[in-house]
Formats: C-alpha cells, structure tokens, sequence
C-alpha cells in the first residue's frame, strides 16, 4: 500500500516537481499554451516572441503569417471586429462622458492634448473597456457598430469575406474582439429600443433592468452564433479565438456561453487586481469552459501595459511574475496576453520566459 501510495503522490506532482512558491504554485509549473494578441514589428521580434512562449498569434499579412509559421507559432488570419449600419447609441450622460475622456473638447494640435486626456482619465478611474470601478464608464476612442442592427448580418458577412478572400490555404483559425457595448451595458439606437419593446411583449415580461440586461446579453450571445456560424460554413475546422471584450457588466463572465473554441476571458485586467480576485476569476474560466461546449477551452485573460505614463494600469515584471503565479496555482495553463508587444520587452520577456519558455 505505501508504495502504490507514493507512486500515486509521484503522479500527482509529476508537472510540478519543486517547492511552492509565494502564491501557491509550484515553481516548475508553466503554461503550456500562449496567445498574443498584436502582431511583433520585425523578424527579430517574431523571434523573441517564440522563445518567451508564444505557440498562438494573429497576423494580418502573408509575410507575418510566414514569420510566425518559421518561428514555430500557429498564426491566425487576421481579427474581426463588428459590423452594422450606425454607431451604438447611449444615454446623454454617457455621451457626455465619451466625449470628455477623449477629449473632444481639446484642439487636436494642442501640444499637451494627451496629457491632459490621460489625466481626465486617472480622474475619472477610467478602466478602458474592463470591470468598471467608478459608476459611470465608456469606452476609449472607440465607436462600436450596432451589430445587432446588421439585418441578417449581410455587413458583417462582406467585411469576412474580405478578411478571408486571400487566406493561406493552411491557415488554422481567426480572432475575433470588440463584441461588447461601449457602456457596458447595451445600444439604445431606434433599432434595438424596437427589438426590446418586441422582446418584452414576446414574453409578457415587463421592462425592469433584470430583463433589459438579459435581453441585451441575447443580442451578444446571438451575434456571435451567427458569425461563428457563417465564418465555419465558410472553413468548418477554423478555431476561433476570442477575447471577451470590453467588460459586459451584468455578467463579466458570459464567454463560456459562446462557441469560441479558445474562450479568453479576463482574469488580470491592465490595472492591478487582487490575487483573490484573479484566483476566482481563473478557476471559474478553466473549470467552467465545457459547461455549454464540450470543445471550449477557456484561455485565462491578462491584460498588460508597460508605460507607467500612460493612465491605463501599469504593472512591473515583478508584478506580472506574482499574476501568473495565481494562475497557474488556480489551475490556469493557457494564457492570453494584450499587448502582445510587451511580452519581449526587458524584464518582461524573462518572466514570460520563465513560465511559457520552452
């Protein structure tokens, strides 16, 4: 019995040999997968991105689909955002807020115009498109289609076949992001007001914020069948890859409810969360991934900025080694990381190369 109990103990630990280290993992634990999101500048960089771990990229041409084929990572072919006919539509206060933290106010020419936007930004704790700190956030520089009023998604299906028209014969997959709302919440264009007021008499139901947020968490769930649906009619072994962004706010974690193949939900935004936090969010990414599909694979979510200038979140190498550490002691053994640019840089690159290197 003790020797089929310690051949038992010696299975067990087989992946993780050394002593734990300060957040609970092991030491020799590694991710045995990593997505990058944005595509390295040169060769050099293609290069270095392959020895910090990169296995999975998004290119957008055929030179950067050949350099990461060379430096053994599987590229996919570009990323789709969505399409429809009109800009989502928020409330006057929203709008409001849109337009101050970008600065439209600003002459565009004003020499300290970025400053003073990325102070507006610390001030109002804006959290560009993840979980919201303060009770009123929208996104940065960015108008998101109404994709819900892309009747029958003729729009969205153009802009794919455009993407697809010269994809490599071997290509394995595309990237999709942006399917979300600038406010988190919904549009409330002349469109999607229609569909709800349909939705509630449907369903006898009567408007209070518990439907409308299950309403609008139908359109997202419903946008991305269709265009998973249309972009497999097209190639059925695709994989596709998504990150689940910006922050839908009724359900942070709605991602598993999609069919994503590599479901990448954030579970360590650009801004420094708790190690509780980002042990709860990576658990229930991994361990809840196959609840509605049995070949989804939920990819931990880490989003990453090295310019302590800049108002979104920075973070030191010492800072991201202790967040990849919570991962892989809750679970996590994939991994996606935005800016993908930022894993080769100094300091940086050793980490990811510590715990995603070969």
């Amino acid at each position: 019995m003790r020797v089929l109990f310690c051949l038992g103990l010696f299975l067990l630990l087989a992946g993780c040999r050394s002593a734990v280290g300060m957040a609970g993992a092991p030491d020799e634990c590694k991710f045995n997968r990593l997505f990058s999101w944005n595509v390295p500048k040169n060769e050099e960089d293609f290069e270095r991105c392959s020895q910090a771990g990169v296995t999975d990229i998004v290119v957008h041409n055929q030179r950067q689909y050949d350099l990461a084929l060379k430096y053994g990572m599987t590229p996919y072919w570009r990323c789709f955002i969505p399409a429809g006919p009109h800009p989502q539509v928020m409330t006057s206060e929203e709008e409001k807020h849109f337009a101050y933290i970008n600065g439209q106010d600003i002459d565009k020419k004003a020499p300290d115009r970025m400053k003073e936007i990325h102070r507006r930004r610390r001030e109002l704790k804006h959290r560009y498109g993840g979980e919201q700190e303060a009770p009123l956030d929208t996104l940065n520089n960015t108008r998101i289609p109404c994709f819900a009023s892309d009747t029958d998604l003729s729009l969205s299906r153009q802009k794919l076949n455009d993407l697809l028209k010269d994809v490599p014969p071997d290509n394995k997959g595309m990237f999709l992001d942006f399917f979300g709302y600038m406010n988190h919440r919904g549009c409330y264009c002349e469109g999607c007001i229609a569909r709800y007021k349909h939705y509630l008499k449907e369903h006898n139901l009567e408007d209070s914020s518990k439907n409308k947020d299950e309403f609008y968490t139908q359109q997202l769930l419903d946008y991305y069948e269709g265009i998973i649906g249309y972009i497999k009619s097209k190639h059925p072994d695709f994989k596709i890859v998504a990150h689940f962004y910006p922050d839908f706010r009724p359900d942070h974690l709605y991602g598993n409810r999609t069919k994503v193949d590599f479901c990448g939900q954030t579970v360590a935004w650009y801004f420094k969360w708790p190690s509780p936090k980002i042990k709860q969010y990576t658990k229930y990414v991994t361990e809840h991934a196959k609840d509605y599909y049995p070949f989804a694979e939920g990819v931990p979510f880490v989003g990453l900025n090295t310019d302590a200038s800049s108002s979104l979140g920075f973070k030191t190498p010492e800072e991201l080694e202790q967040e990849l550490k919570v991962i892989l002691a809750a679970g996590g053994r994939t991994l996606m990381v935005c800016d993908g640019r930022c894993i080769i840089e100094p300091g940086y690159f050793e980490v990811f190369r510590k715990y995603c290197g070969k």
